[in-house]
C-alpha cells in the first residue's frame, strides 16, 4: 500500500499528497463500503479503540 510521510509533507507545506491519498483511499469509497471495510482497507487493520488510547497517553501524559 501506498502511504504518505505526514509529518514531512505538512512541514514542506504541500498537503496535496495527503488530499491524493484521501481522495483515492477514502473519499472515492466512502459510500461503497462499510465503515469497519473501510477502515480495514485504509489501514490494514481492524478499527481499535486502543489505538486512540495509546495517542491520548503519549499526547496528554
Amino acid at each position: 500500500k501506498k502511504t504518505v510521510d505526514v509529518d514531512a509533507t505538512i512541514r514542506s507545506g504541500d498537503l496535496s499528497p495527503i488530499f491524493t491519498w484521501l481522495a483515492d483511499n477514502i473519499w472515492q469509497k466512502g459510500s461503497l463500503l462499510t465503515t469497519d471495510e473501510l477502515v480495514k482497507q485504509a489501514t490494514g487493520d481492524v478499527l481499535n479503540a486502543q489505538y486512540f488510547q495509546v495517542h491520548l497517553k503519549h499526547r496528554y501524559l
